[in-house]
């Protein structure tokens, strides 16, 4: 199971994902190290087999990323620790895939990331005409897939209500749920620094919701050198 430790850069994205910077994987551990982080965990969106999603690495890109990110642990093991994760959606069709992914010897975790839902298989919540109730079905996605125990942080969970303009008992019951389930396994909520900066994602409400039992981690979801250094100093200093 993964632990937060003082000092970490958490949710790191990379070029693979074609949505973020085109940089190497060791500028953002180099200007980690600058800042002064004992670890850097990358977790870039994962790719599903045969690609059917877009904005995420190919599934060919998978192998060339494990071994790359090994590669640079082996470089800078003296100075920054460096952890390989995927962020990614759970849908339940792809359980044995999740198996695979969480059995291979060089991916350290597994985040759920939950964009859309799956209505049935090949059926998805992004092709929905109306999202304006699609907080329910990520909710429901996001307890499902914690009670695998194949993730061990659960990433901007607050960002499933961001289509809701009021956080009503509707919204405050299927938020409860979701939480008390996280606490019962022992998972991480992520307060997300890029839901911060974009309206209605990040959802005060929620988090104040949670027990004081609840794991909560600092996540950046950088997509840049400056969006992860802009979110390291604004934890630093929150």
């Amino acid at each position: 199971m993964y632990r937060s430790i003082p000092d970490e850069i958490f949710h790191i994205h990379t070029y693979r994902c074609k949505h973020a910077d085109n940089i190497s994987d060791s500028e953002y551990i180099e200007k980690a190290i600058e800042l002064g982080a004992s670890r850097i965990v990358f977790t870039d969106h994962a790719p599903f087999p045969g690609n059917p999603f877009g904005n995420r690495m190919d599934i060919e890109q998978l192998p060339e990323y494990i071994n790359t990110l090994s590669t640079l642990r082996n470089k800078y093991k003296d100075k920054i620790d460096i952890i390989t994760g995927l962020e990614i959606e759970f849908l339940p069709s792809y359980m044995d895939y999740y198996r695979e992914l969480k059995n291979n010897s060089g991916l350290d975790l597994l985040i759920l990331g939950q964009h859309f839902y799956e209505r049935e298989p090949d059926h998805y919540s992004f092709s929905d005409e109306d999202k304006s109730m699609e907080y329910i079905g990520l909710s429901q996605a996001i307890i499902q897939g914690i009670t695998t125990k194949l993730f061990d942080v659960v990433a901007h969970p607050d960002r499933s209500f961001k289509r809701r303009a009021e956080f009503g008992n509707y919204e405050q019951a299927v938020a409860i749920n979701m939480i008390n389930t996280a606490t019962r396994y022992s998972v991480y909520f992520e307060q997300n620094y890029s839901s911060m900066q974009r309206k209605n994602q990040y959802r005060q409400e929620f988090w104040d919701l949670l027990p004081s039992k609840a794991r909560i981690i600092h996540g950046i979801d950088a997509h840049s050198i400056e969006e992860m250094v802009e979110g390291v100093e604004f934890f630093r200093n929150h």
